[in-house]
């Protein structure tokens, strides 16, 4: 009778491990297939911040080209501001280093686009050719 128990008790407790192992398994498959859904999630995030910047910016540039200086200006504002936030928020340092290159172009634009200077046009296309190299990344 005692045998009985215990062999009853070591094939629970056999069958308790098993199972626990399984489901260990099975947690850890799980866990990494999160984690590379995680790292895909961020990096389409990421291409559409950059695409809706690239968006705003061929906005702006196509406003001053029709001398609509004010809603350039708008535009310019959100160009900015967008790049501001993803280069903050990117751990990528050559994204980072050109983000900060536009956004030095910030005052420059600005005041052009204030004082409805066409000049403006010649300062945002290369920083509109800039981003769209980005695209190709």
């Amino acid at each position: 009778m005692r045998h009985k128990l215990v062999l009853w008790f070591l094939l629970v407790l056999a069958g308790f491990l098993i199972g626990f192992i399984l489901q260990y398994s099975r947690l850890q498959r799980v866990q990494q297939e999160l984690s590379a859904s995680t790292k895909q999630l961020g990096s389409c995030q990421s291409s559409q911040q950059l695409s809706q910047l690239r968006d705003t910016a061929t906005m702006m540039y196509l406003e001053v080209a029709q001398k609509n200086y004010g809603k350039a200006g708008e535009y310019s504002r959100e160009v900015f501001d967008q790049a501001q936030q993803i280069a903050s928020s990117t751990e990528d340092p050559a994204l980072r280093n050109l983000l900060r290159d536009t956004l030095a172009t910030r005052d420059q634009i600005t005041a052009d686009l204030a004082k409805g200077d066409a000049a403006a046009l010649s300062e945002i296309q290369p920083l509109l050719s800039k981003l769209e190299q980005t695209a190709r990344h």
